[in-house]
């Protein structure tokens, strides 16, 4: 098992490398501190598994995912963050990833992850399970609980753009696409989750994270 790690900081990198080889003592791990560092690897080297945090600098959010899947395909990724599971796990997993565990999960969390994912399985929390078998149970509704979860991809690429701060045309510029489009993506978020603007937004979001 050929592993890249991409994070920031060396403690946790070398807590998730000897959590690897406790694991699994024949894989090999490179690391690297920043995204574009990961890329550049990724584009020499062929590796099997990734494990990515979100908050890495030069990381580009959600677009991560289509960044990795560009440059190998069928790799393994194991979002690895201290985001709120609650309001990140599913969008991500929904962008491409394989499976997301939470910075303050337990050595047998890891465990459990990494196994699932070597075995080409997925791995949520088992909060995270919950959520989703009470709301597939839920046959009269067809909103999920957290409304965030109802967002495609890419609104959650907008959404989370909008909340640092961005304008629209600020967005259509990261994103490559016109005003009007990110205007669109807007008006289904601000829909979807029931806000009149930014701020709301801002305020819901908040909310939603300890959902």
């Amino acid at each position: 098992m050929n592993i890249l790690i991409i994070e920031d900081h060396p403690l946790i990198r070398l807590g998730l490398r000897q959590l690897i080889i406790e694991s699994d003592p024949k894989a090999t791990i490179s690391q690297a501190d920043n995204f574009a560092s990961g890329l550049t690897k990724l584009e020499r080297e062929k590796f099997d598994l990734l494990i990515l945090d979100i908050d890495i600098p030069g990381g580009e959010n959600i677009r991560m995912m289509e960044s990795v899947r560009k440059r190998q395909k069928d790799i393994l990724i194991l979002i690895h963050s201290g985001y709120d599971e609650d309001v990140y796990a599913l969008p991500y997993m929904q962008a491409g990833a394989d499976g997301f565990l939470s910075k303050s999960s337990s050595y047998e969390d890891f465990q459990t992850a990494y196994k699932a994912l070597i075995n080409r399985g997925k791995y949520v929390s088992y909060h995270i399970q919950q959520t989703l078998l009470n709301n597939l149970g839920d046959a009269s509704s067809k909103k999920l609980q957290n409304p965030i979860m109802t967002l495609s991809p890419r609104e959650m690429l907008v959404m989370q753009l909008l909340t640092e701060g961005k304008w629209t045309k600020e967005i259509a510029l990261i994103l490559k696409v016109k005003e009007n489009t990110v205007s669109t993506y807007k008006r289904r978020i601000f829909d979807k989750l029931e806000v009149a603007d930014e701020i709301e937004l801002s305020k819901k979001v908040s909310l939603l994270k300890n959902f």
